[in-house]
């Protein structure tokens, strides 16, 4: 029986998906502060209904390069793990370090798992320190060990982890260095104004946008250097990025030059209108500090259009649209992560129709296109920005419409990238949005295009459609590896289609692992 409940728009919407998996599966967020009651309870349930998926479902969330990367709400699901089943915990340690980061693996402190991390962490570290003296290479374990000493303050998880360890505070200093040094990490040339030896095509991608300011600002000219030698590698690169991350970088650099990008129709006209408000009565020093800025504006446009053009691509065979929600409240990640998404689906999509184009929607929707040749910035620079409420049903009549008065061809899938905070449907506000749309179409004798729901809320609250509703799908997150699971789906049910993402990205076969390894106490 469906559970529903009412968007903040006052649509119809489900408390559930009525499979706690699935909840799961099309649960995401990207907030440092998780409910971690709610997350619990969320876990507890996929657990009790099917383990084996509801831990396939803790590694795809936990998964940086082939599944959602979820770094705050992993750490919330594997808590409670260690709370319900500390053995399933202690055997998914190494797939941790392998599909996130040893970090994460710090969360077993403090809890009933504890002595068990310390064994862990302890023979990965002499594997380490064992291949440095061999001349082989090491894990990433020493990027992410605690220093003994932060900003010249003691690290108390440092101290306890040494003894530990068994080590003195002096051994583990140097080991840390050694292996540190092996692994050429950017953070320690940073941190020792060694400039001249990082290697730029080497940086990590989060590092990339994490560092590129103390980059142009402390070793200008080779950095230049580097985003040209970029442009002509053929190695992809940064696809471990974040959707938003793009944008974000863009949109936070504006800001720096002090554009409010939601003060007119498009960033373009708010670009200009702030340059001119900007620049009214300066002084030539602060024309010259202006000038200084907006180079530095102009030179990472460069690198972020760079970057986006390296990653690799997953093109669209099927006749697909994409749709992009840019309402009120969509501001911050789940803006950024909508037009990036949008602007990526449609640069790979095959389709005559939609390729180079895609609609965005809020009080109305409009359709948006840009030629082949334009860079990521510019692109965004000119999408029509309409800022109010959710009006989803816009999109669907625009769709029904196009198709019976310009006969276009039967669209294979919309995907709609939103936080699903739909406005109701109008003189039918006991009905869903889906719900009404279906019948709309079979009213005018069309069959509704399959749907898939791309959630991209700060903190998903409800669901659009239930396991129920054939024809959909149900995605959520901020990363472009899921696309990888959308491009072919056959069976559109909600969970079929989890599962088939479940098992093309391994996750049951490492499930399948940590069964069998279940009685053996060494990993």
């Amino acid at each position: 029986m469906e559970i529903l409940k009412r968007t903040w728009n006052n649509a119809v919407t489900n408390e559930s998906t009525l499979n706690f998996n699935l909840d799961m599966f099309a649960y995401s967020s990207r907030d440092p502060k998780q409910d971690y009651e709610k997350n619990r309870n969320r876990f507890k349930n996929a657990l009790i209904e099917n383990d084996d998926i509801a831990l396939a479902n803790l590694l795809y969330t936990l998964d940086i390069r082939n599944g959602k990367g979820e770094r705050a709400l992993f750490k919330s699901y594997f808590k409670a793990l260690i709370e319900m089943n500390k053995s399933y915990a202690i055997q998914i340690l190494p797939y941790i370090s392998e599909l996130g980061r040893w970090d994460y693996v710090f969360e077993g402190i403090g809890t009933v798992i504890e002595e068990t991390v310390y064994d862990f962490v302890k023979a990965y570290l002499m594997m380490d320190i064992k291949n440095y003296n061999d001349n082989k290479p090491v894990s990433l374990l020493a990027k992410w060990l605690p220093s003994i000493k932060t900003h010249n303050k003691k690290n108390y998880f440092a101290v306890k982890l040494v003894k530990k360890l068994g080590l003195t505070e002096k051994e583990y200093r140097k080991i840390l260095s050694k292996l540190r040094d092996k692994l050429n990490i950017v953070e320690k040339h940073i941190t020792n104004k060694e400039y001249e030896k990082i290697d730029y095509i080497s940086v990590p991608s989060k590092a990339m946008v994490k560092y590129r300011n103390v980059f142009f600002t402390k070793d200008e000219v080779r950095f230049k250097e580097f985003i040209e030698e970029l442009k002509e590698s053929r190695k992809t690169k940064y696809d471990n990025l974040f959707m938003d991350d793009f944008a974000k970088m863009y949109l936070d650099n504006l800001r720096k030059i002090g554009v409010n990008y939601f003060s007119g129709r498009t960033i373009k006209e708010a670009y200009k209108n702030s340059i001119s408000y900007l620049i009214k009565d300066l002084s030539l020093k602060e024309l010259e500090d202006r000038q200084i800025l907006l180079q530095r504006f102009k030179d990472e446009k460069n690198l972020i259009n760079t970057m986006w053009k390296k990653q690799s691509k997953l093109e669209f065979d099927k006749n697909v649209l994409v749709v992009a929600d840019t309402s009120g409240s969509m501001r911050g990640k789940p803006f950024e992560t909508a037009i990036s998404l949008a602007i990526y689906i449609s640069q790979n999509n095959k389709s005559k129709q939609w390729r180079n184009k895609f609609i965005i929607f809020s009080s109305n929707c409009i359709e948006y296109s840009y030629n082949k040749d334009r860079e990521f910035t510019d692109i965004i620079d000119e999408i029509p920005l309409i800022v109010q409420n959710t009006n989803v049903d816009s999109v669907f009549k625009k769709i029904l419409n196009d198709s019976l008065e310009k006969n276009l061809p039967q669209l294979d899938e919309v995907i709609i990238i939103s936080d699903m905070e739909f406005d109701s449907v109008q003189n039918k506000e006991d009905m869903s949005n889906f719900k009404y749309w279906k019948s709309e179409f079979a009213n005018h004798n069309y069959e509704l295009p399959k749907i898939i729901f791309w959630n991209v809320a700060r903190n998903v609250g409800s669901f659009p459609v239930t396991k129920l509703d054939y024809g959909t799908c149900l995605v959520s997150g901020y990363s472009k590896n899921i696309l990888k699971s959308i491009i072919d789906i056959e069976n559109f049910n909600p969970i079929d289609f989890m599962l088939k993402t479940l098992e093309e990205k391994k996750y049951f076969d490492m499930v399948k692992n940590i069964k069998k390894n279940l009685d053996k106490k060494e990993f």
